[in-house]
């Protein structure tokens, strides 16, 4: 697997995941290591376009990946008898809702596992959005002008398949109306599929995550992946971030899977237990780590890697 731990140590923007490309040597592309082998374990769907590759993980979940750009987002579509909810929206490049409508014609819930830019932009395409409601994700709600997120959408961050009216020069996030406002803890089902809600603030502080215990599937937004987790923005709180994972390691025994928001999709739920004894081995003053010029420490563990500043709010 590409560690994009590795090639990848940038400063969060508030409204970002990351908000520029680093350097690196002139031979060298963020997609040398592309495709991911883990993704040919999954049947992959024609969606008649090129962008997005959608996957069905089974026989009512879809990932939707932008492999092509080097956040290497995924959305989940999970189809209920009733309705269907689409998590996280992805970047605002492409047709996303041609997709999802190719894949149901159910009503379509649109919930967003927190409102950095690389999750919601593609919320104005959709009605039915359901929100935290706290000040940053109404903040992002309002959209950004080009300026906000041109560090992200430059030409080198891009591989292949670019959709022809798509300029990184003229790209902006568009405003969304959040039509409900989430519980900590609710349930909504969508028919034969029950799906909990719980707020886990760190990574940003709207994070959330759901749990498909039907399934035995946890989406996890920016939470936890396996590469380098971001913990280290003005909007983030590592204080914060240890007791979500805490309560993300309760669910530990009701689901089999995590399905994260960048690179790759269906980890193994053993991920929680190490990624709190991460958030434990941070804290600890003897567990070795580097720093960059800018003062972030980077910690490298089994499959990903924390990255924070010092001193920690904690």
């Amino acid at each position: 697997m590409l560690n994009k731990s590795a090639l990848f140590l940038c400063f969060m923007f508030i409204v970002s995941s990351c908000n520029k490309m680093p350097k690196t040597q002139s031979d060298t592309h963020w997609y040398d290591g592309m495709p991911r082998p883990s993704w040919s374990e999954y049947n992959l769907i024609d969606t008649n376009q090129d962008w997005f590759e959608v996957y069905q993980l089974n026989e009512k979940t879809y990932a939707i990946y932008e492999p092509n750009q080097w956040q290497e987002a995924i959305s989940y579509l999970l189809i209920g008898t009733e309705k269907a909810m689409l998590v996280d929206t992805l970047q605002g490049i492409g047709d996303l809702k041609s997709v999802v409508e190719q894949l149901t014609n159910l009503p379509v819930i649109v919930i967003n596992t927190h409102s950095h830019f690389d999750h919601v932009s593609g919320n104005y395409q959709f009605d039915n959005i359901y929100g935290v409601n706290n000040a940053f994700t109404l903040n992002n709600a309002n959209g950004h002008d080009h300026s906000v997120n041109a560090g992200n959408m430059t030409a080198d961050t891009f591989w292949k398949n670019v959709p022809k009216d798509f300029s990184v020069d003229t790209y902006e996030n568009k405003p969304y109306t959040i039509s409900r406002y989430l519980m900590d803890g609710e349930i909504i089902d969508i028919g034969d599929r029950p799906i909990e809600v719980a707020f886990i603030p760190g990574h940003s502080p709207d994070s959330l995550f759901l749990v498909d215990r039907n399934n035995r599937m946890m989406m996890t937004g920016d939470s936890f992946y396996p590469a380098g987790l971001y913990v280290y923005s003005a909007t983030s709180s590592f204080r914060d971030y240890v007791n979500s994972v805490q309560t993300m390691l309760k669910y530990e025994s009701d689901v089999d899977f995590l399905l994260p928001g960048h690179n790759e999709t269906m980890q193994p739920a053993s991920y929680l237990a190490k990624l709190r004894a991460a958030t434990l081995a941070v804290q600890d003053t003897s567990t070795p780590s580097t720093i960059d010029d800018e003062g972030i420490h980077t910690y490298q563990f089994e499959g990903f890697s924390l990255l924070v500043r010092k001193p920690l709010d904690y």
